[in-house]
């Protein structure tokens, strides 16, 4: 639904930045849906949630792991199905939603992620580490190693 003029000179802005805006916002929204994690169903089983996921994945978790779930009984539970696009999961019932990627998040665990992210970081190369070590050996580079034989 088109905007009026009158509509984006209140929100303190001209219509070229709010064009701007908008199309910046479509092109995020349109790399979310190709990369973000997207939940295609859930489904509560034998105490669990089970999510499938866009791209063939899928996990699954015990939802009473979660305080707003501790008391919830397993009609309340099985309720549950993907939101929207399927960025969150939805107890309606409940009023009750988690988020996917926070989700697995959570999962995975926030120390493994990051130490994952931080190896693989490491891993990428660049000019200017080129150039850093490049600097660093005409200086002498990491010292020789020096094995120690013990006197017999």
């Amino acid at each position: 639904m088109p905007v009026k003029q009158k509509e984006i000179g209140s929100l303190g802005m001209s219509e070229v930045e709010f064009n701007r805006q908008v199309g910046e916002a479509r092109r995020r929204g349109a790399r979310s849906l190709k990369k973000g994690p997207r939940a295609l169903s859930a489904e509560f089983k034998n105490g669990r949630v089970t999510v499938d996921l866009h791209g063939g994945w899928s996990f699954s978790f015990d939802p009473r792991k979660y305080k707003v779930f501790k008391n919830a009984s397993d009609e309340q539970l099985a309720e549950v199905k993907p939101l929207g696009l399927g960025f969150a999961l939805e107890w309606e019932s409940m009023d009750q939603h988690l988020g996917v990627a926070p989700l697995i998040i959570d999962l995975l665990g926030r120390g493994f992620l990051m130490s994952e992210i931080a190896r693989r970081n490491g891993k990428v190369t660049s000019q200017k580490k080129k150039t850093a070590s490049q600097a660093n050996g005409k200086l002498g580079g990491r010292p020789k190693k020096t094995h120690n034989k013990r006197a017999a």
